[in-house]
């Protein structure tokens, strides 16, 4: 840790706060459960975003950092535009508060993380701490899985012969699957970084087990969003993972027979009709049928399909996050809220293909799959609704964006 030695106070400062975030799933379950602090349980994140932003004003102010990525011009007007439709739509200002926060607060975090962090081992540092805990909980949810851990009825289909589900401290087969899926490539971007066997050996250790704690959760989507995030890095960074990734899933779905039957279930007239009547095809269609009574503003921001609107009027999820934001935000917010996703695509392709140093140029690919993994993912689940995975997934995209201007010491190129 010498490196972190020869950083200045106040970059020691930003890494720690940053390094709280990488560790947010396990810091909440303690705050909440273990060690319940009143108002500190529930107030800990917030208070170490605000901190976080405090330090990049001062930042901004005094010492204006020489980088730029279009991601925070297009997430500024987003957020503007965010913030127009709550006026628009001002129908509870409690409710369209708590929805505009749920949607744009954890985005904050990606300017953090672009503007404070100038150093690629820094980067390594804070993937480090969330693949440590990941692999944490992907042992514990493994553990569940062997060990037919009791979980919530409501987690499995009356149609399904599943025993049991990995949900591990997160308390979500679905969340914890979005979680495995999205640290698994970052994960196995690191082991190729690596120079020593010993040190790469880990990390495929660490993503071993979070592959098997994501087959145990029984998550569907987040298996498939997990296939197609490593079938396109493999068409546009390497073949042989293409390949390798498909015999793999061949393999899985032959010899496994709780992910074939889980897979198989799909396509069932059963599911079909189930889905269709109260499942997600319904919940979907109920959606857009919303969308169409207030076509370009959507019925406000925490009204539908989500957990605000779930605790505040008893809708249930939408279990879309596209379609959900459709429903809340119109045809407008729904387009600018892509625009941003494509944009974060777009200008993170962007840096991986401007890092020179092949070795983190395997880094910058482990990260831009585990983005793909929650974007695809979010198709089927309300993935940007969980803050830790919403934190995480807009802290790594400021991660992948800076790298290139953090390489510069030693000679890199801009993103832009």
């Amino acid at each position: 840790m010498v490196w972190f030695k020869k950083r200045s106070l106040t970059d020691r400062f930003v890494i720690t706060l940053l390094s709280l975030m990488m560790l947010y799933p396990g810091i909440d379950y303690v705050l909440r459960n273990i060690l319940p602090i009143p108002v500190l349980g529930s107030l800990w994140d917030e208070l170490t975003l605000v901190m976080l932003i405090m330090v990049l004003c001062l930042k901004m102010i005094f010492h204006p950092p020489q980088r730029s990525t279009k991601i925070a011009r297009v997430m500024v007007l987003v957020m503007a535009a965010g913030l127009a439709l709550l006026v628009l739509k001002l129908t509870d200002l409690k409710i369209n508060i708590e929805g505009y926060r749920a949607m744009f607060q954890y985005m904050l975090v990606f300017f953090t993380a672009f503007y404070l962090i100038h150093n690629n081992e820094d980067a390594k540092l804070l993937l480090t701490l969330a693949i440590i805990l990941g692999s944490v909980l992907a042992i514990h949810g493994i553990w569940q899985y062997i060990a037919g851990v009791p979980m919530p009825g409501r987690w499995v289909d009356a149609g399904e012969a599943v025993r049991t589900r990995a949900f591990s401290i997160i308390n979500s087969p679905n969340a914890l699957a979005g979680h495995m899926a999205f640290l698994a490539p970052i994960a196995l971007g690191l082991a190729a970084f690596e120079k020593t066997w010993s040190k790469r050996v880990l990390w495929l250790i660490a993503a071993g087990l979070m592959v098997l704690c994501l087959l145990f959760t029984g998550t569907r989507g987040a298996w498939l969003a997990f296939a197609f995030a490593l079938a396109v890095i493999g068409v546009i960074f390497d073949r042989r993972l293409l390949v390798a990734g498909v015999m793999a899933a061949v393999l899985i779905v032959l010899f496994v027979p709780a992910v074939s039957n889980r897979i198989s279930y799909l396509f069932t007239p059963e599911y079909m009709s189930k889905s269709a009547a109260s499942g997600r095809i319904k919940r979907w269609l109920d959606a857009y049928d919303q969308m169409t009574l207030e076509p370009l503003f959507g019925t406000g921001l925490g009204h539908y399909g989500g957990a605000v609107a779930d605790r505040a009027y008893g809708t249930p999820s939408v279990d879309n996050y596209y379609m959900k934001t459709l429903a809340e935000t119109g045809l407008v917010g729904l387009g600018l809220f892509l625009w941003l996703i494509f944009m974060v695509l777009h200008q993170g392709c962007r840096a991986w293909q401007a890092l020179s140093d092949p070795r983190w140029r395997y880094a910058a690919a482990g990260i831009f799959t585990g983005l793909l993994a929650v974007i695809f993912h979010s198709g089927v689940e309300n993935i940007f609704e969980i803050p830790y995975l919403s934190t995480y997934f807009w802290l790594t995209a400021g991660l992948l964006a800076g790298m290139p201007y953090n390489e510069t010491v030693t000679g890199g190129a801009d993103n832009e």
